[in-house]
């Protein structure tokens, strides 16, 4: 399958006339009339099929490359990428559609964990036996697009009938996409707002296994909405990355990003929402490193923008560091914690985005203090008693075992999270996330047959919590039955405390190839 063309940062906005409130969503010299109407007759100015859904550039991606696949249409080199922004224009899903669904925008292993919703059973027995719930809940259509999709499916896969043979899944697919008809309508179509992307940015941002970072970029336009990207990371454990690479908007807001960190290739996806960029990049596999961060446009602006760590333990010394743009020369009495029973002691600027210092917090209980630097707001941190207990995310990681050179292994990347108990100690909802510690981990047997040797195949855990398989979907010959080397592990992390020692425990399982992406 040809994949979307992604990049790591930001873009100028490209107008074009479907954007225009009132106008036809495509004329008749874009490519989409030309590509589309052949097969989809137009209904006057309008083309069925092609607007009666809005998606993502990724589903755009599969559907274009199926209509290229399977039903002949003739697909030149640059013409996907031209495809994919005229239909972003107005076939897009809102931001805010998008959100829920934004884990399925990188070719990455996501650990989405997707656990039917309330009334959402039916669903998962009908359709998420084959598609991911992000996939179905990435289109919004009408309820006419919503019922062909049935017979698509028997068209595409005749044998669903028979795969689906403890019920009557016909019947049953009728009566949610009946539903999904309801719940997830096309709306109207969507209007790419100008978002500019062009100059320089702060960026802040956190990798797991790696930690937090702060950088600079600066964009370039390149014309029709793409743009060209040149920027550093300097991250807390001493190292740096440069990268450089492009970037591509969709419907004025859908980031997709290619560069190169350091010389490796990544992928990313963004939300562009006027002077701020939120989302993720990716390494390749079979790690998958993938990193959160947000953006900042560089205007000039005294701003503190993130305070680390965002809690203080009570009786003891924390350095903390405030990042941000055009921070002031500063020392102790500039820093005020509102009141609370937080001693400054010390307080310097150590770059012109950062500033450091030494804090004791005395406060009792669990409670919130509101941070200023020089008058400027930093936010609030949490004033905690200490650590009471630490948990692993992902809760049950899933690792895939290489399949061949264009189905590599893929990675887990495990944390272990501080938790507090908040003010009721019986009451989980309660407790204070207080962020990740350097846990150590490990594996362990988690027996679930008699004689269960899974361990012995799966190798081993990093310290840092980095888990990829070294084994090949193939046969094991010294394994029973010669059996792969798939299996379902613990996951043992544990974290010094001063004098106390925390341990949490997930699950791994160590699975088969993703031969199928097309249909996540």
């Amino acid at each position: 399958m040809r994949k979307l063309v992604t990049t790591t940062a930001a873009i100028v906005a490209f107008t074009v006339v479907a954007g225009i409130p009132g106008a036809r969503a495509f004329s008749k010299d874009s490519l989409v009339w030309q590509k589309c109407t052949g097969c989809h007759a137009p209904d006057g100015d309008r083309i069925p099929r092609v607007e009666d859904l809005r998606t993502t550039p990724e589903e755009w991606t599969v559907i274009v490359d199926r209509m290229a696949r399977l039903h002949d249409m003739p697909l030149e080199a640059g013409e996907m990428d031209r495809l994919l922004k005229e239909l972003g224009a107005t076939q897009l899903l809102s931001p805010d559609e998008a959100a829920p669904v934004a884990y399925l925008s990188l070719f990455h292993n996501t650990q989405q964990m997707e656990i039917p919703g309330p009334g959402e059973e039916k669903l998962f027995a009908t359709c998420v036996r084959c598609h991911s719930r992000g996939k179905i809940l990435s289109y919004r259509m009408t309820p006419a697009a919503w019922a062909k999709l049935r017979d698509f499916h028997l068209y595409m896969d005749p044998a669903v009938m028979f795969q689906m043979r403890e019920m009557h899944w016909r019947d049953e697919a009728d009566a949610v996409l009946g539903d999904l008809g309801k719940l997830y309508p096309y709306g109207k179509a969507w209007e790419a707002p100008a978002n500019e992307i062009q100059g320089r940015w702060f960026i802040l941002g956190y990798e797991p296994g790696k930690g937090s970072y702060r950088g600079t970029a600066e964009w370039t336009d390149l014309g029709d909405g793409d743009a060209a990207v040149y920027g550093e990371l300097r991250f807390s454990d001493g190292t740096s990355e440069v990268f450089r690479g492009e970037g591509t908007l969709y419907g004025g807001y859908a980031l997709r990003t290619r560069t190169r960190h350091n010389g490796f290739e990544t992928r990313g996806a963004y939300f562009l929402d006027g002077d701020e960029i939120r989302g993720e990049h990716h390494f390749p596999a079979p790690n998958f490193r993938t990193s959160t961060s947000t953006w900042y446009r560089q205007d000039g602006a005294s701003r503190v923008l993130r305070v680390t760590p965002g809690h203080l333990l009570a009786g003891r010394e924390t350095r903390v560091l405030f990042e941000g743009t055009n921070l002031p020369e500063v020392t102790a009495k500039d820093l005020s914690f509102g009141g609370a029973d937080v001693e400054v002691l010390w307080a310097r600027r150590i770059a012109d985005d950062a500033i450091e210092a030494g804090v004791a917090s005395r406060a009792t209980g669990v409670s919130e203090a509101r941070v200023t630097v020089a008058g400027l707001d930093a936010g609030a941190v949490d004033l905690v008693p200490g650590i009471d207990y630490i948990a692993v995310t992902p809760a049950t990681g899933r690792a895939r075992l290489s399949g061949g050179i264009n189905y590599p292994a893929e990675g887990v990347q495990f944390e272990a999270i501080a938790f507090s108990n908040g003010a009721d100690v019986w009451d989980p909802s309660d407790d204070v996330a207080l962020g990740p510690v350097p846990a150590a981990f490990h594996l362990e047997e988690e027996v679930t047959r008699p004689g269960d040797d899974d361990l012995k195949w799966a190798g081993e855990i990093e310290a840092d919590g980095t888990y990829i398989p070294t084994g090949d979907y193939g046969p094991v010959p010294a394994r029973e039955y010669s059996g792969e080397g798939s299996g379902f592990v613990k996951v043992v992390a544990t974290y010094r405390d001063g004098d106390r020692v925390h341990t949490a425990e997930a699950k791994l399982a160590v699975t088969v190839p993703d031969y199928i992406q097309r249909i996540r």
